[in-house]
């Protein structure tokens, strides 16, 4: 089963799912007056605003943010204490937005939030001053990776955007953007269709601006549709995304480049390997040497390492430098050292890893996307220990399907190998009565998968020769249960 593989137990360790960025980056904020200025006209005033100090933006551009913060985070405290009404501290409040957003760690939130309190109550939720600020506190928990924070304050961005500029407008596109990036990580591949699809073939491609921001647009409907493991669907998004970037910024471009590297891994999805692996080619010829691209297509352009436990733990290390040891992104790559330590037989030595693994998997806390990713994991490591052990690894399997459904998270495909494996597990052990729930609903979704294409092509066909033998165990266990009456 292809669900099934080490491969996918990277789901989300190292910022990778198959080579795809798992926690995809929405930008980095812009520099200080144009992040307050550029991207929105003047704002109407009711009164006269107290300005930025000069010495703020002059440290911020120096990029001496405790300078910056100790100067401008008392002066909006000030200000607001002494004009508890109208709008004379709007500038400031964004200017914290900007600067904490831009600098801050997870222990300064509180301020952004004040800032952002401070424009909804005193100048309206729905202006261009609230905009400015969810643009910051969206930036803020995307550099913080708290997607569960950051979905609503993405959608509320998207409204008030749509709002003001019209569902095409550029603020509006690129508002949508970034909650589709935060959806597809939260496993909400299908909200993120819906969101974008109506954008498509309505917005400008003239300038290289407006072809640059359309092909955003494509390029996340791609990762969407690769989420959901619809990858037939997600090559024309990324295929016309890479024309789109490469009018907008030329073939060698960052978002070009990183582009190509993502469907070269959905080719590799479609095991059209050749294909796949020219395009990691092409990759590593235009990409710079320390870009992210060339790591989602390590699997192409680098031999496999010669001791993979001492590689899994330097990936683990280096995760838990840039995430911190209680990230889940940390968690699964525990898992993979895990996984490179059973397979060098090091099974005492893997089980730390496996308990954490455990214990992440449990964790409520986090997302069901991520839960189902280090489930997914656990169900890996119970195959890979003991294949046989079919009363180990068929009630994990259980967790991530329930899961699954309740969340209304994952893929279909997901579920659909899951519950086949599980399915023809319990039948060969003679498990039938237990088998035919798994294989019945495997089969149903299986058909509302291909109902859902738009044409019975190569690919439609290659996917039900693969799953025909849920139909043949289907039909199987339903003869050996009527006999059994």
């Amino acid at each position: 089963m292809r669900s099934l593989t080490v491969r996918n137990v990277r789901s989300n360790g190292s910022h990778r799912r198959d080579g795809i960025g798992v926690v995809k980056r929405v930008g980095a904020a812009c520099a200080f007056t144009m992040a307050l200025t550029a991207a929105f006209p003047a704002v109407a005033q009711t009164s006269t605003r107290i300005p930025v100090p000069p010495e703020v933006e002059e440290a911020f551009d120096k990029r001496e943010y405790g300078k910056a913060a100790g100067i401008l985070i008392p002066a909006f405290d000030n200000c607001r204490a002494q004009n508890p009404k109208g709008d004379a501290c709007a500038e400031l409040a964004k200017g914290v937005a900007v600067l904490v957003a831009t600098a801050g760690n997870d222990k300064v939130e509180d301020v952004i939030l004040r800032a952002q309190a401070y424009v909804d109550t005193n100048v309206g939720p729905d202006g261009l001053d609230a905009l400015a600020i969810l643009g910051a506190l969206t930036s803020y928990y995307d550099r913080m990776t708290n997607f569960q924070k950051y979905l609503p304050v993405a959608q509320r961005r998207v409204a008030v955007a749509r709002k003001l500029f019209g569902p095409t407008g550029r603020v509006a596109v690129i508002a949508a953007v970034g909650l589709c990036i935060v959806q597809w990580n939260l496993g909400q591949g299908k909200a993120a269709v819906d969101l974008l699809t109506p954008l498509i073939g309505k917005l400008p491609e003239q300038t290289p601006e407006e072809a640059t921001l359309a092909g955003r647009v494509h390029d996340c409907l791609g990762m969407a549709y690769y989420s959901l493991d619809r990858h037939r669907e997600a090559e024309p998004a990324f295929r016309r995304a890479i024309a789109l970037f490469e009018r907008g910024e030329g073939e060698g471009g960052p978002l070009s480049v990183d582009a190509m590297a993502t469907l070269a891994n959905t080719l590799r999805r479609l095991d059209r390997e050749s294909e796949a692996r020219l395009l990691a080619a092409r990759v590593d010829k235009l990409a710079k040497p320390d870009a992210q691209a060339r790591k989602r297509v390590e699997w192409a352009l680098a031999a496999a390492p010669s001791d993979p436990v001492a590689a899994a733990r330097a990936e683990l290390a280096s995760t838990e430098k840039q995430y911190g040891a209680r990230s889940p992104v940390s968690d699964m790559a525990a898992a993979m050292l895990a996984v490179a330590l059973i397979d060098a037989g090091k099974f005492d030595e893997a089980q730390p890893y496996v308990q954490r693994l455990a214990a992440a998997a449990d964790n409520e806390a986090n997302p069901a996307a991520i839960r189902i990713k280090l489930m997914t994991g656990q169900v890996v490591l119970a195959i890979k220990k003991d294949p046989k052990r079919y009363d180990l690894f068929v009630p994990a399997i259980e967790r991530v399907v329930a899961l699954a459904k309740r969340s209304g998270t994952g893929s279909d495909r997901l579920l659909i190998d899951f519950q086949m494996y599980a399915g023809t597990s319990l039948l060969f052990s003679g498990q039938a009565a237990r088998a035919y729930p798994f294989l019945d609903d495997a089969g149903d979704l299986l058909l509302q998968r291909l109902a859902t294409y738009r044409d019975f092509d190569a690919a439609a066909q290659k996917e039900t020769r693969e799953y025909a033998p849920i139909f043949k165990f289907k039909v199987a266990t339903a003869w050996t249960l009527a006999r059994g009456r």
